[in-house]
């Protein structure tokens, strides 16, 4: 499953989510991150996205679980948007319902 996360304009959310979710065990054993889209070439440091490539459900869960954990580490809530990039099959949609994720449609992100 191959994810895509916006963050709605609060990029330093989106760096601190990022670095959240490369420090977390459990998702970079089951997920490859990358980000994409520098603002400014001139920093380096700089992305508008986080891709995350997620090989089973369990790496969903482990998702779902530092996206909750993130949370509850901030005073407010980040504009952020996760798009699925194609079709989920039955086994991961029903996984997803279950989980608190702040999803879009493939047609919010462009």
């Amino acid at each position: 499953m191959e994810l895509t996360i916006n963050a709605g304009g609060d990029e330093q959310a989106l760096k601190e989510f990022c670095d959240w979710l490369r420090g977390d065990v459990d998702v970079t054993r089951s997920a490859t991150i990358t980000t994409a889209g520098s603002w400014d070439s001139g920093d380096r440091g700089a992305f508008e996205v986080i891709r995350m490539s997620i090989g089973s459900l369990t790496g969903l869960a482990n998702l779902g679980i530092a996206w909750g954990n993130f949370l509850r580490s901030r005073e407010e809530t980040p504009p952020f948007t996760i798009t699925i990039d194609g079709e989920p099959t039955a086994e991961q949609d029903a996984m997803l319902r279950n989980l608190d994720l702040p999803l879009g449609r493939p047609e919010d992100a462009g």
